[in-house]
């Protein structure tokens, strides 16, 4: 199966995403088109204390309206190393820093309409320094266990996908799966 794109037009270039319909060619000969969300890619770090517990962030997102918890992510900066991310985006985030950390996983969030590829990490051996967020973030840290974190998850105070994956690899490593 392939689809050979015909005509592509950018409807928008944004700091962080483009937006851009592509007019393709499927194998049967017909002609359809594609809708798409450029995105440079992400890191997610899945940070876990000497207790076991999980570093997560509280922030407000403006595209659902709400406070939401997460665990640390953030993009990848045009030529930046994915573990350099990873690490500059933990310690932004949260003022962790990780004595250990290894990459997990990589995984596309919604292929129909994204580019978008996020890279899981697991932080491990993790030291306290000062937070020191981009300009235009207001975060809060806080440390959760998993069973507390399943819990808000089931009571739909944890919604956030990413992080639900990124509490299935925090459990896969504890038990030495990963």
């Amino acid at each position: 199966m392939f689809e050979k794109t015909i005509k592509t037009t950018y409807y928008y270039k944004g700091r962080m995403i483009n937006m851009r319909d592509d007019e393709v060619e499927l194998d049967n000969g017909k002609v359809s088109r594609r809708e798409i969300v450029e995105h440079p890619g992400a890191v997610i770090i899945v940070a876990l204390t000497e207790n076991k517990e999980l570093v997560f962030i509280k922030q407000f997102r403006k595209p659902v309206e709400k406070v939401i918890f997460e665990i640390p992510a953030g993009l990848v900066n045009k030529g930046e190393e994915l573990e350099t991310a990873a690490k500059r985006e933990l310690k932004e985030e949260t003022g962790y820093v990780a004595a250990k950390i290894q990459k997990s996983i990589s995984a596309y969030t919604t292929p129909g309409y994204s580019t978008e590829i996020i890279h899981y990490y697991i932080a491990t051996d993790l030291k306290k320094e000062l937070q020191s967020f981009d300009e235009d973030e207001q975060i809060e840290a806080e440390l959760l266990d998993l069973k507390t974190a399943w819990k808000k998850v089931s009571s739909g105070e944890i919604m956030d996908n990413k992080t639900i994956v990124g509490m299935v690899l925090a459990e896969k490593f504890l038990q030495g799966e990963s």
